[in-house]
């Protein structure tokens, strides 16, 4: 069996409060299509990155009995043909061809003989072999042979992606033409599109080993067979799908939060008990000077106070396993959004709209309204217009024909898909931008982000943090309307729950681009479909 064995794994970043993993015990068997899970900032792509050898472990050690890849990977030259770029991420091959390349026009016996020993090694790690490979898995992911020789930079972020993903998946390209290699794949569905994302499911089920994380809860469904947690205080490991593993989470902690309400109820009667006896105990011992058997009040005196004592220590021991049944439960914050006033009427109404992008629709006669309250999906396949329909929405305007009608007092709070502040102090951005501090440090703590956020530099942050530092900025906007360009890349699953809840809650007016199935499926009151 090979494993990946992480033995008392210790790790924090310098200068960061308290320590990322701390003497982590981890076995995971690399035949396991494994989803890594967590809140935002609990370590799932530092983990990666340890194992990749990316990262050192402060104490502690990882085993690795098989040749790792990680996800995403850089491109050298996007300027090159897909396919060598694909090449180059899998090995430096096109470098010892341009060599062998050398050798021979050199033609010297010195050369020669280092051609021959480069040969050598090139057929080794199946150089010969590479591209069949590298053509298969693109076709398996949809990228079919126009593509191949196309520049790299000319294709969507999507299809990007999935070339990049293909060559996690080559094989031959290690030590030997029959080893593998155990993928390390973080967060390969943002920006993908439903269909993309749909087709990159099925063809991670069809693989053998990897570890994945992703916040698409349909996704990891459809491709994963083991999830490993990283939650509040233990680490799981488990042969299940994630939506079971998850409810079984879920009923777990349910019962966790009502023992530990049960547990609240009998501290609360144990401590009056022994109040009450504590205080019969002073009565009777100050009833000693009216009394001629002081000593029969004495003696009742202290059994009293040996009750309040026992009373006293029970509760003490129902507190500490009130302590100890909490395990893995967040505090529960509620997420709530400001009163924005909804004015009456319809905030945005479009007849026959087309958007042009040079002499070409990139979407055409799209007609819909948006009244208050409605939450309004924004779908379609990578490039066809969802984001230029957010902007003409916020009042950029783009070339059109047909109508997009806004009234002036509609208030627009609008997120991207790469968060506005990236770097500097946060609280030096919430100042400049006006927004009170302990309102947002709420809604980040509802979000599962607390510490000393607004006291760091927002590049220390995870991606997943940064990307609900900008969501609590549209939280806190007094805004008649939300526009939303894929608020969820990034972001752990249970803020996504929370923000579907308040979402249903607070009811605010709000149109979004989103390809979480599961998230449009479950808030969206209307949908606009641009692939029509």
């Amino acid at each position: 069996m090979s494993t990946i064995i992480c033995r008392h794994l210790t790790f924090g970043y310098p200068g960061a409060e308290g320590n990322i993993f701390e003497d982590l015990d981890l076995v995971i068997d690399t035949q396991w299509r494994s989803a890594l899970t967590g809140r935002n900032g609990r370590g799932k792509t530092t983990l990666l990155r340890l194992i990749q050898g990316e990262l050192a472990p402060d104490r502690g050690a990882i085993e690795r009995s098989q040749r790792t890849a990680y996800f995403p990977r850089a491109v050298v030259d996007p300027d090159a043909e897909v396919r060598d770029v694909v090449k180059d991420a899998v090995g430096p091959f096109r470098q010892w061809e341009a060599e062998m390349d050398d050798l021979l026009a050199d033609g010297s016996e010195d050369a020669l003989v280092a051609y021959g020993e480069l040969l050598d090694a090139y057929q080794e790690v199946g150089g010969y072999a590479v591209e069949s490979g590298i053509e298969a898995e693109l076709a398996a992911l949809g990228i079919g042979e126009t593509y191949w020789e196309r520049p790299f930079s000319s294709l969507s972020g999507g299809e990007q992606t999935r070339c990049l993903l293909a060559s996690l998946f080559v094989p031959g390209t290690s030590s030997g033409p029959d080893t593998t290699t155990f993928a390390l794949i973080d967060e390969p569905t943002n920006h993908l599109d439903r269909d993309g994302r749909r087709f990159l499911a099925d063809y991670l089920g069809a693989k053998t080993g990897f570890l994945l994380v992703s916040h698409d809860r349909a996704f990891l469904d459809a491709c994963c067979d083991h999830v490993v947690a990283l939650n509040r205080d233990t680490v799981e490991v488990e042969r299940t799908s994630f939506s079971a593993w998850r409810e079984r989470f879920r009923q777990r902690l349910a019962r966790q939060r009502a023992d530990n309400a049960a547990l609240k109820q009998e501290i609360a009667r144990l401590g009056q008990v022994a109040t009450e006896r504590r205080a019969g105990a002073l009565k009777r011992e100050s009833e000693k000077g009216a009394h001629v058997d002081k000593g029969f009040i004495s003696a009742r005196a202290k059994r009293q106070m040996r009750k309040a004592v026992s009373a006293e220590r029970r509760a003490e021991s129902a507190a500490e396993e009130r302590r100890l049944t909490l395990v893995d439960v967040e505090k529960d914050r509620r997420l709530a959004l400001p009163d924005s006033g909804r004015k009456a009427g319809s905030l945005v109404v479009a007849n026959d709209l087309s958007l042009w992008r040079g002499d070409k629709a990139v979407f055409a006669r799209v007609s819909f309204t948006v009244a208050p309250g409605d939450r309004v999906a924004v779908v379609g396949p990578n490039g066809c217009g969802k984001t230029s329909l957010l902007d003409q929405i916020e009042g950029q305007n783009h070339r059109h024909t047909g109508t997009l009608l806004k009234p002036r007092h509609v208030a627009v709070a609008r997120t991207f898909q790469h968060p506005q502040w990236t770097d500097g102090l946060l609280r030096q951005h919430l100042q400049d931008a006006g927004i009170e501090e302990s309102r947002f440090r709420q809604v980040m703590a509802a979000l599962g982000v607390r510490g000393g956020v607004l006291d760091g530099r927002i590049e220390d942050l995870s991606h997943g943090q940064q990307k609900k530092i900008d969501l609590a900025r549209s939280f806190l906007a007094s805004a008649d309307l939300l526009l939303w360009d894929e608020p969820l890349n990034f972001i752990d699953i249970d803020a996504r729950e929370q923000i579907e809840d308040v979402l249903l809650a607070d009811q605010p007016t709000v149109v979004f681009v989103e390809h979480d199935a599961a998230f449009v499926e479950r808030v969206a009151t209307e949908v606009i479909d641009l692939s029509r």
